[in-house]
């Protein structure tokens, strides 16, 4: 921890990690200013509140303290504002910029303090998410291992990887990441490479099989001939698609930015006519007021907070509100499959006894055999026996045949159990009719494995990754709203067709590397589709990024996914999705009628101040109770259920 001091003496622990992930956020100036501002007007809010319970009339001193807090705020405006226009580049900025000085010349600091601290928390989320998805790039980075062994010259050396070189033969022991793409040439492993391919299974990996970057070798030990390394390997280019993806997607303009160009020749305007056509500067001056964006400003950003406090208090995080605008225009969800509409984790579904074996002895053989397994088949067997109060007794031995499946000694009796292919390696015979519901099995996206004991085949035990819960019941929600829910995975087709049956989804695309689910996303925003995806692993990440919204589990996902992501499931409840886009429309809806209530005030103000009905005070009064419409109708969508 690194230890501060505030200004008040006491001490502050601030996590290091923190400061490593977020120093040039925090030291940004925008940042400074934003926090400098926001505390004192807070500070300034509540002595005035006290004073109020008090009964005591607050003094000049609340003054000071508004006036101190928007002069703070509204000098990094103006300091945009200028930038802006020496640039070409009309934003919000100048408007308000226009609207703080007027009221800060009147005497309207709360009001002037109000709309600068309003305008720059909008631009400090927006930095902060940006700042997050660079902690999704370092994310990445943390998959691969500090330090490899390489075989060279006959000599196994530990190097660092900026020192791996195409040809470099690795050594990869089991629970050690594998740090380049290469060619096994020596060995057979149990990969999970669900990290690159999404599949929820360890690859077994034999001798001239690929392997990835990132990926990690769960069992057994292998050699691998580097084929690409650095930026060139899988994962360096799953990096450089979520780096692309960010710089490319385009930030939602806010309201007033959109129409600043207009909005801000329309107020001097009318402040200069009026002047020459009254002589009345003060008159000018109210038109510069009641033309303070304030209410247009609060339009936006308080339906979209209400929208997001909304989806907090049920579970879910969304990051931004332009998140919330994007989801609202939504017409396409794309799931992952494993680890997103399945628990990404094997179970026994199906125990298959064969001539007159019990079932509770077939699966306590198994289990007994798979005891100490740190296979997630072997892990799934033991629970599977556990869960249906099976006693699990220690193996007298057991041999680990790596890639296959294993070999063991229990209650006096030999079990062997593994993938079909360990007996036909091992020159066994499986039967015609145990190879036929194997077939039938493996068809239906299912792993099947063959247990014998005492060299007889005794039964097959059915695995598969189990749909989510509410999985179903998303899609369907999703289906009725008419937004089309799509399927793209990097595991195999009989699978993906087997959850796409089963949850309603009519597109499904499998077997599909990082790159081509990127494809696919663009594929559907260039048909003119706004559209989600749904993810949790690495990946994921790139087409999280390049997605109008990324959604991401909150538990199951990786951190790169999470990260990534504008959206994050926190609860891996996929019934929020629904919820969340529904409530979306739904604060687009009260945008749109924030919009219109602030554009008819306006107009309202402007006639009482061309006519001079309206003062500066009078004006300001006007302009600060517009507010509290705006704001009353955005708070409703906190409990909208």
């Amino acid at each position: 921890m690194d230890v501060t001091h505030d200004s008040s003496g006491p001490l502050i622990a601030v996590p290091r990690s923190l400061l490593r992930d977020y120093r040039e956020f925090l030291l940004a100036p925008g940042t400074i200013f934003t926090l400098a501002s926001g505390i004192l007007l807070g500070v300034a809010v509540l002595y005035q509140v006290s004073s109020f319970l008090a009964g005591t009339t607050p003094g000049a001193y609340v003054n000071w303290m508004y006036l101190t807090a928007a002069l703070v705020g509204s000098s990094f405006i103006w300091y945009s504002a200028a930038q802006g226009i020496r640039e070409g580049d009309f934003t919000a900025d100048i408007p308000v910029s226009l609207a703080t000085a007027a009221a800060i010349m009147i005497g309207e600091y709360s009001a002037a303090a109000v709309v600068a601290v309003l305008l720059l928390l909008g631009g400090l989320l927006e930095e902060l998410v940006a700042a997050r998805a660079d902690r999704a790039l370092d994310a990445l980075a943390r998959l691969l291992p500090d330090q490899v062994t390489v075989r060279r010259n006959g000599k196994d050396l530990s190097l660092p990887l900026d020192e791996l070189v195409v040809g470099d033969l690795l050594v990869v022991h089991s629970g050690e990441r594998i740090a380049v793409d290469g060619e096994v040439l020596f060995g057979e492993a149990a990969v999970n490479q669900s990290a690159i391919t999404g599949e929820s299974v360890p690859v077994e990996k034999q001798v001239g099989d690929t392997v990835f970057a990132g990926t990690l070798n769960e069992n057994g030990a292998i050699e691998v001939r580097a084929t690409r390394v650095g930026t060139e390997t899988t994962l360096g280019q799953i990096r450089r698609l979520v780096a692309d993806a960010q710089e490319e997607k385009a930030p939602v303009e806010r309201v007033l930015d959109r129409y600043a160009m207009l909005y801000t020749p329309a107020a001097i305007i009318l402040g200069l006519l009026l002047w020459w056509w009254s002589g009345n500067i003060l008159q000018a001056i109210t038109m510069l007021i009641v033309f303070c964006p304030c209410v247009i400003v609060l339009a936006t950003p308080t339906a979209l907070v209400a929208s997001i406090g909304n989806a907090a208090l049920r579970g879910s995080l969304v990051k931004k509100g332009a998140a919330v605008e994007a989801l609202a225009r939504v017409d396409t969800v794309i799931f992952d499959k494993t680890g997103t509409l399945t628990l990404g984790e094997l179970q026994l579904v199906d125990a298959i006894p064969f001539d007159g074996v019990l079932e509770t002895s077939l699966l306590g053989y198994a289990a007994s055999a798979e005891k100490f397994s740190e296979h997630p088949v072997g892990r799934a067997i033991v629970r599977a026996a556990a869960d249906r109060e099976i006693a699990v007794v220690d193996p007298e031995s057991c041999e680990l045949l790596t890639g296959l499946g294993v070999k063991a000694r229990t209650g006096g009796h030999t079990i062997l159990l593994g993938r079909p292919k360990l007996f036909s390696r091992m020159g066994f015979s499986l039967p015609e009719a145990v190879l036929r519901e194997i077939d039938v099995r493996t068809c239906e996206g299912k792993s099947v494995i063959v247990v014998m004991i005492d060299h007889a085949v005794s039964g097959l035990l059915v695995l598969e990754d189990t749909l989510r819960e509410h999985a179903l019941e998303a899609v369907t929600a999703l289906n009725t709203a008419n937004i089309r829910t799509v399927i793209v995975t990097g595991d195999n087709r009989e699978t993906a067709a087997r959850i796409a049956k089963m949850t309603g989804i009519s597109e499904t695309h499998a077997e599909m590397m990082p790159e081509e689910k990127v494809g696919i996303v663009k594929r559907f925003q260039e048909a003119g589709h706004r559209v989600a995806f749904v993810g949790d692993g690495v990946n994921d990440g790139p087409a999280l990024a390049t997605a109008d919204v990324g959604v991401a589990m909150g538990n199951a996902g990786t951190d790169v996914a999470i990260e990534t992501a504008d959206v994050v499931l926190l609860s891996d409840d996929l019934l929020k999705l629904p919820q969340i886009i529904d409530t979306s429309q739904k604060a687009l809806r009260t945008i749109r009628q924030n919009l219109i209530f602030a554009v008819a005030v306006l107009l309202l103000a402007v006639s009482l101040t061309i006519f001079n009905i309206l003062t500066p005070i009078t004006g300001a009064l006007l302009h600060e109770l517009s507010s509290i419409p705006v704001i009353a109708n955005s708070a409703r969508l906190i409990g909208v259920k």
